[in-house]
């Protein structure tokens, strides 16, 4: 029980909100639609899913406040205005390309609600569409950039040690403009310096005149420790990493298979 009433409560949606057929078990919904109608915390899936995927679970949920995406790049209200957005520089994520079709990584881009491939990547593309019900579009990456400029990139390898390569390689030559960090073994998140989902929660806070001591995160994973820090509750799921569960206020006995959502909610709110 928690002295500090919890008014938002930020939750990462793979390994985390959802099963693993990426729906949402009943009992997390019910727990969440109670903390929000009942108690009056705002809730706000923070993910490195783009936004109208983001959306969608907030639709699923019945719950419609602000919710960043893209890992904190962009934050938006429910109608559509932007809170906050953040880009990576256009000459860094031109060069970031390079990098990763030398090591034959495929990069998605991603801008405000779209994601971008080059040809050649159907692997990758049907993935993201399995992932996000999202239909991306395939076209020259390096001309869209000329064009718009990224939110966040993401270089994807079937092989760890290839993107464990990229990360290296990338954080070697931009340490002052981008930060690296891994979303799953074969995934490397790019974005810019200093952006993450601990930065979405400070503009969530922001937002709605919260302090940290109101924000309970819900996470699974290595990019869900500054959500954590910038949280007065951390919750780490039964199956997130043993180094991760070290870092929190609470693990949840239950996976996310077993609805550790709930289980937390119910743990600080009741």
């Amino acid at each position: 029980m928690t002295q500090t009433p919890v008014k938002l409560i930020c939750i990462d949606v793979d390994n985390t909100l959802v099963d693993d057929q990426k729906n949402i078990p009943e009992p997390n919904r019910e727990a969440i639609r109670w903390a929000h109608f009942e108690k009056g915390a705002h809730i706000a899936i923070n993910s490195g899913r783009i936004a109208p995927s983001t959306r969608d679970y907030m639709e699923r949920l019945g719950v419609h406040d602000a919710y960043p995406s893209l890992n904190g790049c962009v934050v938006q209200d429910w109608d559509g205005t932007l809170i906050e957005e953040n880009n990576i520089i256009r000459d860094v994520a031109l060069e970031i390309n390079a990098i990763a079709r030398d090591l034959s990584c495929a990069m998605f881009v991603y801008h405000h609600d779209l994601w971008y491939l080059d040809p050649g990547n159907d692997y990758w593309a049907e993935s993201e569409f399995k992932a996000t019900n999202i239909r991306g579009t395939i076209t020259d990456t390096d001309s869209l950039i000329r064009r718009l400029i990224p939110n966040k990139m993401l270089g994807v390898h079937i092989d760890p040690c290839i993107t464990d390569l990229l990360q290296k390689r990338i954080s070697e030559r931009f340490p002052a403009d981008v930060d690296c960090f891994k979303s799953d073994p074969r995934f490397l998140e790019i974005v810019p310096k200093g952006v993450n989902k601990g930065t979405a929660v400070q503009a969530l806070c922001r937002h709605y005149g919260l302090q940290k001591e109101n924000v309970m995160s819900i996470g699974d994973y290595y990019n869900d420790i500054d959500m954590f820090l910038a949280s007065g509750i951390s919750v780490a799921m039964a199956n997130a990493p043993e180094d991760i569960k070290s870092q929190v206020t609470y693990v949840t006995k239950a996976d996310n298979l077993r609805c550790g959502v709930a289980e937390a909610i119910c743990r600080f709110l009741s």
